[in-house]
């Protein structure tokens, strides 16, 4: 009996150690479980998140930068600033946390909690004004971990960012505003930046702006070196945004023509219609006084001239000279004797005299006596119903060949 329950005993234990061997190789075959991965490689090692990939090295760790453009929200003229909410993706290579030969795993999903543990370069945006992390519901981080160590990182962003604009030709301007992307501690003897092959910056299909048209990008390096620092590397992109000028046109540009062309009606009402021209003359100068004011408030006080200026300050003369023209003819219309300014000489004028002193009909008189008097006042009103048009058609077809074909 004993010798039947010592043979059963043997046969249980070489089972329990087959069983083991069984289980044993099947893990070694199919690898770590993911967490296990993670504890070798983050907790049960000697891996220290403050100290970057290539530190003890000779090189550099090379930092991939990709850029996805969610929206941008603004653009300001008067802060020359704008506004972009973005997905800042990253990728680089950390020795440290190769886990080839311990799984068959393409890559390891990480938790916001676990990303702690894991270093991550000191990216910012040098030309950043404000900025703040999404953490709705939960913080917007994202990170992979791959087999042979390479760590993909991205992250969500709002950021205002500065953008210096030249106005000179708004609001028919195009504008260069530029994202600059830097380590903030780490020299070029420790982080290199660098943008990815594949859509290194991309966008939105849905992208679009309220009064600007986004005509491409341009892609550079910013690397500037620091005499008391040293050299950090820095990459760039140029989002060249085009001005929409159809609001300007329905806002500024066409009731400014309108106002301009109503000051010419003046011309073409009766010379004795005194309050009927001083109301249309000083009531088209006030409202164009307005409008210049109102186009104007929305941007800085640059000493330069603009484009927008320009109009303004044109159209302005004009319903101006309107007015002086009909203060001109008022006094013209009341002189009984005509203008030396015209260019006659004094005998002319004694000859218009005597003409007048001797009774001849005025269908006789020379066209020195038509210069003064009403009939010289109509004279002016006719002239300037043509003249003022042809100069205002002029100075619109120099003001669009220039602002919108010449590079300034």
């Amino acid at each position: 009996m004993s010798t039947l329950s010592t043979t059963v005993a043997v046969l249980a234990t070489i089972s329990l150690l087959l069983c083991a061997r069984w289980v044993s190789s099947k893990k070694s075959l199919n690898g770590m479980s993911r967490q296990d991965i993670l504890d070798m490689l983050l907790i049960n090692s000697t891996y220290n998140p403050r100290i970057s990939p290539d530190y003890e090295e000779d090189h550099a760790t090379t930092v991939g930068v990709q850029v996805y453009v969610l929206s941008i929200d603004s653009v300001n003229e008067q802060s020359m600033d704008y506004s972009l909410n973005v997905y800042l993706r990253q990728r680089w290579v950390d020795p440290r946390l190769q886990y080839i030969n311990f799984s068959k795993t393409d890559w390891l999903e990480l938790d916001t909690k676990i990303m702690q543990k894991v270093w991550v370069p000191d990216t910012f945006f040098r030309n950043e004004k404000k900025g703040a992390f999404h953490e709705v519901t939960v913080p917007n981080r994202l990170m992979h971990l791959y087999r042979n160590g390479t760590i993909y990182y991205s992250m969500r962003l709002s950021i205002t960012l500065s953008c210096h604009m030249r106005l000179e030709k708004y609001p028919l301007d195009v504008q260069k505003c530029p994202i600059l992307i830097a380590s903030y501690g780490y020299t070029m003897e420790n982080i290199v930046y660098d943008w990815v092959q594949h859509k290194p910056v991309d966008f939105n299909d849905n992208l679009e702006l309220p009064q600007y048209t986004l005509q491409e990008h341009n892609l550079g390096n910013c690397t500037k070196t620091y005499k008391e620092t040293g050299s950090f590397s820095c990459v760039r992109a140029d989002f060249i945004l085009k001005r929409d000028v159809g609001f300007y046109i329905i806002q500024v540009y066409v009731p400014s023509i309108l106002i301009v062309i109503l000051s010419w009606v003046s011309f073409w009402l009766d010379i004795e219609a005194i309050p009927a021209r001083i109301s249309l003359g000083v009531l088209t100068v006030l409202t164009m006084t307005t409008q210049s004011s109102g186009a104007r408030a929305s941007l800085p006080r640059v000493s330069y001239v603009k484009a927008i200026d320009v109009w303004m300050s044109t159209c302005l003369f004009f319903v101006f000279a309107s007015l002086l023209e009909f203060a001109y003819i008022n006094v013209l219309a009341r002189r009984r004797m005509p203008w030396k300014c015209f260019g006659f000489s004094s005998a002319k004028t004694d000859e218009s005299i005597a003409l007048n002193g001797t009774g001849v009909d005025a269908t006789e008189k020379t066209d020195v006596t038509r210069m003064f008097g009403k009939m010289g006042a109509r004279y002016v009103d006719r002239l300037a119903r043509y003249g003022f048009p042809a100069a205002f058609i002029l100075f619109n077809l120099g003001y669009w060949l220039i602002y919108v074909f010449v590079e300034m």
